[in-house]
């Protein structure tokens, strides 16, 4: 017949079950701080080149303007004006309605921005951003061309379109940049009178004006 055991028994037995259940655990869980570190030194080196290649890169075509845009526009007018009459002889030798269509579709705009851009020297697109935001801007800069007939408006009234235009360029230098257009304003009357007689040339070329 055992004996129960005494309070001293029962306190040893106690810590050698306490000792053997730390030992165990400590074999269950290595130390893993280790590879903890080399994992977070791992995630370190790759973060940078992970944050490089998340960034857009810049639209070429819709990138802001510079001066030198200025003179490819204009070498652009005149190539798109040569087009222009090339398509509008044809339309005067058209012998069938299927000529006709197709001389008055060669004098538009889309028809004859890759002969622009060729003489750009430029892609079409980045042609027609280019074409777009300068025509816009010499608009802006000579309103008594082609649109309101200022000698008729009061000092204040002229005061308060120049003031209008003006704060369109304002919002237009996220593409045409101010130095943009501080170049292209001593040329401004030009390069309008030279893009009006491209659209006049376009309304003669397809018959609609004599």
């Amino acid at each position: 017949m055992s004996r129960p055991l005494g309070p001293r028994a029962a306190s040893a037995g106690l810590l050698a079950m306490v000792l053997l259940s730390a030992c165990g655990r400590k074999d269950a869980n290595p130390d893993t701080s280790a590879e903890t570190a080399s994992g977070e030194a791992a995630a370190s080196t790759e973060s940078p080149s992970t944050s490089q290649t998340s960034q857009p890169a810049s639209n070429p075509t819709s990138a802001p303007l510079t001066t030198t845009d200025i003179q490819r526009w204009e070498k652009g007018l005149d190539g798109e004006m040569q087009a222009v009459e090339e398509a509008a002889a044809k339309f005067k030798s058209a012998r069938t309605s299927e000529d006709t269509l197709n001389a008055m579709m060669g004098v538009q705009e889309m028809s004859t921005r890759e002969a622009g851009a060729k003489a750009a020297g430029l892609d079409p697109e980045r042609y027609g951003f280019i074409r777009s935001n300068l025509s816009a801007v010499v608009g802006y800069l000579t309103p008594a061309l082609g649109g309101i007939d200022t000698t008729m408006l009061s000092q204040a009234q002229r005061d308060e379109l120049r003031q209008g235009n003006e704060a369109q360029l304002q919002r237009m230098q996220q593409d045409v940049p101010a130095e943009v257009v501080e170049a292209i304003r001593p040329r401004a009357e030009e390069l309008r009178k030279k893009d009006m007689e491209l659209v006049g040339a376009r309304l003669k070329g397809a018959g609609m004006v004599q």
